[in-house]
This record gives structure tokens, sequence and C-alpha cells, in this order.
């Protein structure tokens, strides 16, 4: 079995490994092998680096070479361990392990530096390595520089300076209802734990509270005390629905003897707790197995932690049990499977109040290092298609530990990206609203120039809201005042005396950005017995029926509701519907249908509500064709010269008066 990462922030559970000691080894590089077993990387890394130069042949100083920039990969100094993994490439001892290459290029990928690691895989397939595994990593480079040069959420990042030290500081999870105080891990110098852990370098880690006042300022951590810190690790901490119960992991060590992690619970009554003892998990657990980072579900009777035990499908994966009421117990775990867990690792569950499970993991491709991930529920405790929380979310770095306060999309988690406090830092996220805004001008159609005092009255669906504006000197008007909210749909219906009225509409749905939205209108002058062209209200031949057609494709019906909006829009209008035949058949034939034809416009529009009072039909039979006769008998083929006849069987309209006042009005 291989140790994970490191006890920081219990990142992956500290595996405990073989219980060997070094102290009965007398050679250093045996001394550093063995302390590299056990997990103790950055004593192991200091023992290397002392038998360095004792080191004589050239395949052993590259593994050792090799060895020690495995050392700081596992304690996240990222720069230590390319420095060497340089070196160790220049001895060449990829010739007998491919993984200083591969390891190297995903050091490179943890900095940001995907240029160069895309570099060092292309080199690790020339040598021999997997190519799938290097060209699904370069598909990641590529990714990731894709999402980091244009964002594809727009979460704001800050770093938390006052919960951060230089230490590292990670995993933090609400520990009252209100969600303003948060415990966490630290390796801060106020930890209970003495001396330097072996595996990181750094202090012991113990769970830390801090709580933000009415200013939304936290204050200083403050460790919980000796009944839950110890001088062992404490870490990724969970707390039961009712905020009385703290569930977190201790990862224990005897001297040379490093212990595996276990969950243990401790109760909380106002600002203290009890004596943590850990719960019983009913697999086959031994020393070598570890179990960590527990997470609730939202009916508190199932626990999601992280483990190494048997039966997964890799390293650490995640699994769930439930808690027998009567009996008093932790049942089986169960496995959450293949839609969750990866041959990577999986870890840092956590239960959002809408059901989503968010996690870490490594195994399912990213920006480098481990991603956070959300998944939605599938069932009862079942949970699929996970999602990749992307940039600025996630980094090049370790991003893990998220929390989301409730009903809100923000909230904190934790990060070793450059630019932070400390080796690991907690910090907030939020999804700020989008804002939008609208401006427009309004222009007379012919001149172009600007119409003030324009009347607007804009409608907002399915918001509800309203608003009565007039265009300014110059034509303009806007809605910028948090009026336009988003997945919203605008009509815009503008008036002018003496100008035809016209509709308009804007939409914010689907807008995934903030936008000042912009657009112009134009209103035709009102020109008194001028023919107005409306869409094609067409006939058959011979005929004083609307002509619905999909072939050609027309449909009059259609075409005549153009007409009833602009005498919807404009009230006052009386119009005179004009109706034409073509040339063929005799005048009085014509002008005859041609007046059925207009009556059949205003039936369709009486039919829809307007009074008839606003409505005259005409028929203007043949005498104002649109295609000459001369010119349709020039077309050379039957189609051709049908569909110029068939233009010329029309309907326009003129308006006769914009004075009406209807009936019951003052």
């Amino acid at each position: 079995m291989t140790n994970m990462k490191t006890m920081r922030g219990i990142l992956i559970l500290l595996f405990s490994l073989f219980s060997l000691t070094v102290s009965s080894q007398r050679d250093k590089v045996a001394d550093a092998d063995v302390e590299f077993i056990n997990g103790g990387y950055s004593v192991a890394a200091s023992l290397y680096q002392t038998a360095l130069p004792k080191v004589k042949k050239l395949e052993e100083k590259g593994r050792v070479l090799f060895q020690i920039a495995e050392c700081y990969r596992n304690i996240n100094r990222l720069e230590d361990s390319e420095q060497w993994y340089r070196k160790s490439i220049t001895a060449k001892y990829y010739k007998h392990d491919m993984n200083s290459i591969l390891n190297f290029a995903k050091i490179l990928m943890r900095q940001g530096k995907y240029d160069e690691a895309i570099v060092q895989l292309n080199r690790y397939k020339e040598k021999g390595g997997n190519d799938r595994l290097g060209n699904e990593l370069i598909q990641t480079c590529d990714r990731a520089t894709e999402w980091i040069d244009i964002p594809p959420t727009r979460y704001i990042v800050e770093n938390e300076v006052i919960m951060n030290s230089k230490n590292y500081d990670f995993s933090p999870r609400f520990s009252n209802k209100k969600r303003n105080e948060i415990i966490f891990s630290s390796s801060r110098p106020a930890a209970t734990g003495v001396g330097e852990d072996p595996i990181s370098g750094d202090s012991y880690m113990d769970l830390f509270m801090t709580s933000q006042d009415k200013k939304l300022k936290w204050s200083t951590p403050v460790p919980l005390g000796s009944f839950v810190n110890s001088e062992n690790n404490e870490g990724a901490a969970e707390f039961d629905g009712k905020m009385k119960i703290m569930y977190f992991t201790r990862c224990m060590s005897r001297g040379d003897e490093r212990k595996g992690c276990k969950i243990y619970s401790s109760n909380r009554s106002g600002a203290n707790f009890t004596t943590a003892y850990p719960i019983i998990i009913d697999h086959d657990i031994h020393d070598s197995i570890d179990v960590g980072h527990p997470a609730m579900t939202k009916d508190q009777k199932h626990m999601i932690f992280a483990s190494d035990m048997p039966g997964g499908k890799g390293g650490v994966d995640l699994w769930i049990m439930n808690y027998n009421k009567k009996t008093k117990k932790w049942e089986k775990p169960v496995n959450l499977g293949d839609d969750i867990n990866t041959s990577g690792d999986e870890a840092f569950p956590y239960i959002r109040d809408n059901g989503t499970l968010y996690y870490s993991s490594d195994g399912m491709g990213g920006l480098g290092g481990f991603d956070i991930f959300s998944a939605e529920s599938t069932g009862e405790f079942t949970w699929g298609n996970p999602q990749n929380m992307q940039y600025p979310i996630n980094s090049s770095a370790e991003d893990f530990g998220i929390i989301y306060r409730k009903g809100k999309d923000e909230g904190y988690f934790t990060s070793d990206r450059q630019g932070g406090k400390g080796l690991d830092d907690i910090y907030s996220f939020k999804m700020p609203p989008l804002v939008f805004s609208y401006m427009g001008n309004v222009y007379d159609a012919e001149t172009i120039e600007p119409i003030s005092d324009a009347k607007i009255i804009i409608v907002e669906t399915p918001g509800g809201g309203s608003w009565e504006i007039t265009t300014d000197g110059n034509g303009g008007f806007s809605l910028s005042n948090g009026e336009v909210k988003k997945e919203n749909t605008y009509t815009m219906a503008f008036s002018k005396d003496g100008y035809i009225a016209a509709t308009g509409e804007f939409s914010t749905v689907g807008l995934t950005e903030s936008a000042d939205l912009v657009g112009e209108h134009f209103l035709d002058p009102i020109e008194l017995d001028k023919t107005y062209d409306m869409p094609l209200v067409l006939y058959p031949f011979n005929s004083a029926e609307l002509l619905i057609d999909p072939s050609i494709p027309v449909n009059s019906a259609d075409s005549l509701n153009f007409l009833l909006d602009l005498m919807n829009d404009n009230p006052t209008f009386v119009i005179e519907l004009q109706s034409h035949t073509d040339s063929r058949g005799s005048d009085p034939a014509n002008m005859e249908l041609s007046q059925r034809r207009a009556k059949t416009c205003v039936e369709y529009l009486l039919d829809k509500g307007i009074v008839s009072d606003r409505l005259t039909a005409k028929g203007m039979g043949e005498t104002d064709l649109l295609i000459s006769d001369a010119t349709i008998n020039a077309l050379p083929t039957e189609e051709e010269r049908e569909i110029a006849h068939q233009k010329n069987r029309r309907t326009v309209f003129r308006i006769v008066r914009y004075d009406y006042v209807p009936k019951g009005s003052n």
C-alpha cells in the first residue's frame, strides 16, 4: 500500500503503512527508504539529501534524486519537487522508471505550467510511456488553458486572510445553524501537537473555530480544546443537523509508528465539546486502513466518508453507511460506485442543502491536482453525472473541502494555489448577481431624426413588472436601475401622436453574463391616403377565400394578424382594406371578386374584436396590377406566370383617419 498525499488537511487520509522503525537501519539511504515507506516524507527527504553525495552508481543516484522529488511532491513543496525531478531526468532515471517524467509533468501542471507539461508528456510517450495516459493529460492541459484564458464560470474567489496563517488551513465546516461560525483544521503554532510532523515537516493539525460578527468580519481562530484536539492530527470535521454532534478525522501516531486515520465523534454543549471517541464501522478495518472526511446526508441517518478499505475502485473511494437507531450502530458501508469513484482518489465529501454531493477527485480530469466536482442526486442515497466546478473554483493546484451557505451560491473551500497566505488557505467564493440594463433610441423611420417624448410601455414576462416612460430630447430611454432581471422577456409598445405605434422586444433569457443591452426603434409617420404594404394576404384563383398553402409558404390568416396587432396598438386608426385581382376575367367580375376579398379581410378582423366603425372594405379589381401582363407573358414557364398572377391578387391598407374615439370614451 502506498501513502497518498500528506496529513496536510488530511488531504487524502494519511495512509499508515508499515510500522517500521528507523533506528535499526545504519545506511542512510535505507533509512530514508524506510521513512518514505512509513510516510515520513519530510524526514525521508532530509535523509536522502544527506546520503546523496556518497551514492556512486548512476542508477542509484537517479533513484535517490527521484525519491527526493517524490517526497516533496507528497508534501506539496512543488518547486522543490520540480527541481529534483529535473535532476533525476538529467541522470536518465526514466530508463528505469518512466514515472520520473510522468510525475514531473504532473508537478508542472500543478503549478499551471501547462505548455512545459505538454512537452514532458510528449517526451513521456516518446520514451515508451502509456500513450493513453499521456494523451489524456495533454487534453487536460489544453482544457485547463482554455478555462483559465476564458473562465467558464463567473465565481469571485477571495482569500480569507483573517482565517489563514502561513501554515496549513483547510477543510472548513459551518458549526452552527446561522452559518456564521466555522471550524477548520490548521497547523498554526497554537495547535496542541508539539514538534514537527515527520510527514509534512510542519506542525501537527488541530481543529480551530472562528465566528463572524455583524459586519461579516471573521474573528481570530482559536483551538477547540483538549477534549477534541490531541498531540495527533485532527481535521475534516462535520456536524449533525442539530449541530450537537461533531464528527471529525483523527490520524494517530506513536513515535515512529504511524497508525491509521479514524472518524471520531464529540458532543457539543455551547462552546464546549466532550471527550472524543472513535465511531465503530462494520468493516474489516485494521491499522493499515484509513477512514475519514465524514459528511452527513440530509436525513442525518447516513454518513459518506473517504477510505482506502478493500472493495473500492481505486486508491481512496467514497463510501456510505446507515446508522441503525435500534442497534445504535453504524451498518456495513457501501461503495458509492463507478459514477463517483475512479481509479484515482476521491475525498472530502459534502452534501449541500439541495442534496447535491460535492467532493474532490484526481481521477476525473480537470486543471491539475485535486479538483472539486458536483454530482446530482439520482435517487435515494445515490449520485451521478459529476461535473467539474471549473475555474476559478478549481485551479492547477489542490482544491477541496467546499461548503455552501444555505440557499446561496456562495461559500468556502480550500486551495494551495499560488498567491495564498500559507501552505493551504481557505477561500471564499460567491456568484455575483447578473446585472442588466437596456438603452434604446426611437427614430422617425423616414427622416432618421430622433423622436422626443415618445411614450413607451414596457411589460416584463414572467416577472410581472411594468413601466411607462418617455424618450428624452435625443429620443433615448433606458432601464438601468435594476429593473432588468435575468431570465425575463420585455415587450415594448411605442407610441407618439402622428406616428404608427410599434412594438419591440428584448430578453435576458439564456444570458450567462451581465450585459448592457441596446436597441434602435423606428416609427413610421402617419400619412393619410398612403397605401401601406403588409405581409402577403393572397387568394386562390377566382376565389375570395384566404390562401393558406404551406408549400409556398403562405398563410394569409397569419398575415392579417399583422393588421390586427396594428389596429390594437393604434386604437384611433380607421383603415380601408383594398383588395385586388389579377388581369384575367372581365372588369365587372374582377371588381365584384375584389370587393368580396376585401370583405373577407374585414370579417376576419371583426371576428378578432375590431369594431366595424374602424373598418372599410374596398375592391380595386384589376386597376392596379403589381406585375403587368406584358411582364407576365414574357415569363418562360406556366408556373412562373401563375406565381406572378398570384402576387397581383393581394390586399393592402391605407389609414383613413387617426382620430377615432371609441364609444363610451370621454
